[in-house]
């Protein structure tokens, strides 16, 4: 068997795992033999374009020819695409801590539209958890949210949103500069090296 069948047989066993399929479980979805998926992920079977085109789409995979000396670039693509960052463990703790204090605040008698904005606000700063580095807002934020439990006080929870707003931003608008990222190891016709 050659390197590229090997290449291809090993992508696919591993966005197998990754979706949390069993051989099993991807034979129903794609609609190819348990057997036959095993032989593949062995490398032991010439794997023929329509299994490779149902498997695929089972994966949410595409399959694509790309010019050769583009290869580079497009593997570079995936390999980051791939690999999302996950949100650290200090960052889960507080942000399920001040979903505990949410839970709380709902109880309070303050006006509901600010009620809602918090709620708005903490929804759209947990779609980001996974960027927050410094848990420190999030200990503010908490704070905040514990003294508008405590006294009932509606500036407190006008702080605590303004600072997940803040934060969600601060997120969302990460200044990445091209000396923070790695030099490219690749070069397409027509690139100027700026």
């Amino acid at each position: 068997m050659n390197y590229e069948a090997e290449a291809l047989a090993t992508t696919l066993k591993s966005a197998r795992e990754r979706k949390g399929l069993s051989q099993r479980d991807l034979s129903a979805l794609a609609g190819v033999p348990q057997s036959h998926i095993s032989k593949i992920e062995t490398a032991g079977v010439d794997l023929r374009i329509s299994s490779l085109a149902a498997l695929a789409n089972a994966l949410d995979l595409e399959i694509t020819l790309v010019p050769r000396k583009a290869v580079p670039a497009v593997k570079s693509i995936s390999r980051s695409a791939a690999v999302a960052p996950t949100a650290q463990p200090d960052v889960v703790k507080h942000i399920a801590s001040i979903s505990k204090q949410m839970s709380n605040v709902k109880n309070l008698s303050v006006d509901q539209s600010v009620l809602q904005d918090v709620q708005r606000q903490f929804n759209d700063l947990q779609q980001y958890q996974n960027l927050i580095r410094d848990s420190a807002m999030l200990s503010s934020i908490r704070d905040a949210l514990k003294a508008a439990n405590d006294v009932g006080g509606i500036d407190a929870l006008r702080q605590a949103a303004s600072q997940m707003a803040r934060l969600r931003n601060d997120l969302v608008h990460l200044d990445i500069k091209p000396s923070n990222l790695p030099r490219r190891a690749y070069q397409l016709d027509g690139d100027d090296d700026a």
